[in-house]
């Protein structure tokens, strides 16, 4: 075919002259022969399909959360839309006195708050599911090992550390088949096996690292909370009764500096704004947990209007990015691809029941090791270590009495909060929760006051805000390669100079699950990923123990013992 056309000078345009033209012209082929495989090649829309499913970044994750609750504390208060809508005890007693007591109702606690006529809210059916809760999603970003921290309960009593110390003990000398040992009383779950060693605060002449000779006391689930070593005939006062310090594990003590583990409070980072983030109640579901209404009679009600109050409720909710989150480029706090995203629910408590300020702080943190049966110190409103960076707003309104109310401001997208008490080992390239970490709402005593004589340590319930999807996984086994071969290494392997080798968990493909049930296998559709998960979220009263056998995060005890 002639590839080549040739226009007159004339015709360029008008009044052109015309002029002697030449073209050269090149002998070079200009053809090329068709491969038969190449012009029939077939293509697999499979492939494709997963090609395509694999690379993508892009997520839209969806909630499924029950709720569940026990609201327990009752209290007294002054202002009339409060005292008017309690869920009323003692009535009788209370009609006599003119002293109204009762429990917040269930709207008070709930994600979602229905339009309640109570002279308090000017009620906005578009937040009704904002009054009470905020909504996030976070993802753990960074690593703090200066977290303040503090353990106070029997029997190991006050510890006070920096994150990156370790974990806290408390020492018992006694005896294992007839073998003395020295048993460490950990106020969270060790991690430890049996033949690790662990290095420890203090020294014994000048060593402090040691081998672990075994596991628990023999009560019954101790493994995770206590282990021993040798009593070789240790004199001094080094390893007396009651001495507290704190321990690092370690894998290898011939390679001390790669296997011994690293301590600290993930922090995570929010990537959505308020709003961002839609709840819906689930139709027709409910939790397993019955709904607790009365009727209250108008004679014994404090403005004699009769109603039905509830205590509690027992709904099921979906929470649903409403907006595509694009996760590349992103990295997690051990700076490898993120694997997991949570849904992070932050109190607001826009009533006011709540969130009474010290130092510009109404929400309180800490961890589950902080939960005791007791009001713990490290709640106390005047412990700035147990503060979160979440600040307050306020209103005033007056309707029988003035008051104050305060209620959590809002958090930002790039917003940072601290999460889980953690630990890393680059050399098994694995990171462990050692216990998890809550948040406490706190009753404000001067609008609801819940004791005669309030302190600046108000009764109040706890929570776990992150709630996490995993939406990669990384493999059960260690991949290994020498300096030789990095072709195929990825960014966040770890060179171990022990051994002159790269370390790494592969992650594994989006559909691919192994043997150990380990993967995922979410929708992808329109060049996004579909994730979803059950959650449970609990709000704990005060005074349940949520962390028994010395601060082990929550466990069911099972109804048989470990040899049936």
């Amino acid at each position: 075919m002639n590839k080549y056309t040739i226009i007159p000078s004339s015709f360029s345009y008008k009044l052109s002259p015309i002029v002697d033209q030449e073209l050269t012209i090149s002998l070079d082929s200009q053809n090329q022969e068709l491969v038969e495989y190449d012009r029939s090649a077939t293509i697999s829309l499979e492939q494709v399909y997963d090609d395509e499913r694999q690379s993508c970044t892009v997520f839209r994750p969806t909630f499924k959360v029950n709720y569940l609750y026990a609201n327990t504390i009752t209290g007294t208060t002054d202002y009339l839309p409060f005292q008017y809508n309690l869920y009323y005890v003692d009535q009788i007693e209370s009609a006599v006195s003119g002293v109204w007591k009762g429990y917040p109702q269930y709207y008070e606690f709930d994600f979602f708050r229905p339009s309640i006529v109570d002279n308090h809210l000017d009620y906005r059916s578009v937040s009704a599911y904002s009054y009470n809760w905020n909504y996030y999603i976070t993802y753990a970003s960074e690593n703090d090992g200066d977290k303040k921290m503090s353990y106070s309960s029997a029997p190991i009593g006050n510890i006070n550390w920096d994150a990156k110390d370790g974990i806290p003990f408390s020492l018992l000398n006694t005896t294992l088949n007839g073998k003395p040992i020295i048993q460490f009383q950990c106020i969270a779950p060790h991690g430890l096996s049996v033949g690790e060693y662990v290095e420890l605060s203090f020294y014994y002449t000048n060593k402090n690292i040691f081998q672990v000779y075994s596991l628990g006391n023999g009560m019954f689930d101790s493994e995770s909370n206590m282990f021993s070593i040798i009593n070789v005939g240790y004199t001094g006062t080094t390893f007396n009764n009651g001495k507290t310090g704190t321990f690092k594990r370690i894998i290898n003590p011939s390679n001390l500096e790669e296997t011994k583990s690293k301590y600290y409070v993930r922090r995570h980072k929010v990537l959505t704004n308020v709003g961002d983030v839609s709840a819906i109640k689930n139709g027709f579901e409910i939790n397993a947990f019955k709904e607790e209404k009365k009727f209250e009679f108008a004679p014994i009600t404090p403005n004699n209007k009769s109603r039905i109050s509830q205590k509690t409720s027992s709904n099921s909710y979906n929470f649903t990015v409403e907006r595509d989150i694009d996760l590349e480029g992103l990295i997690d706090n051990q700076n490898r691809p993120i694997t997991e995203l949570y849904l992070s629910i932050i109190n607001r408590g826009y009533t006011g029941y709540f969130n009474y300020p010290t130092n510009g702080i109404g929400l309180k943190q800490g961890w589950a090791f902080n939960i005791t049966t007791s009001p713990n110190s490290w709640w106390d409103g005047t412990n700035v270590n147990s503060n979160t960076n979440i600040g307050v707003n306020s209103y005033t309104k007056t309707n029988g009495t003035t008051k104050t109310f305060y209620y959590n401001k809002e958090l930002q997208v790039g917003d940072l909060i601290d999460g889980d008490f953690c630990e890393w080992n680059d050399y098994e390239q694995k990171e462990r929760v050692i216990s998890n970490y809550y948040q406490k709402i706190k009753f404000n005593q001067s609008v609801f006051q819940t004791v005669q004589n309030p302190s600046t340590n108000s009764l109040g319930y706890y929570y776990m805000p992150h709630n996490k999807m995993t939406i990669r996984v990384f493999s059960d086994y260690i991949e290994t390669t020498n300096s030789d071969e990095v072709l195929f290494v990825p960014k966040y392997a770890f060179y171990s100079k022990a051994d002159a080798s790269f370390r790494w968990r592969d992650l594994y493909t989006y559909g691919f699950i192994d043997n150990l049930g380990r993967g995922v296998d979410y929708p992808y559709l329109n060049n996004a990923q579909y994730p979803f998960q059950n959650v449970i979220f609990r709000l704990i009263p005060e005074g349940y123990n949520q962390s028994y056998n010395m601060g082990a995060d929550f466990a069911v005890k099972p109804l048989i013992d470990g040899c049936e």
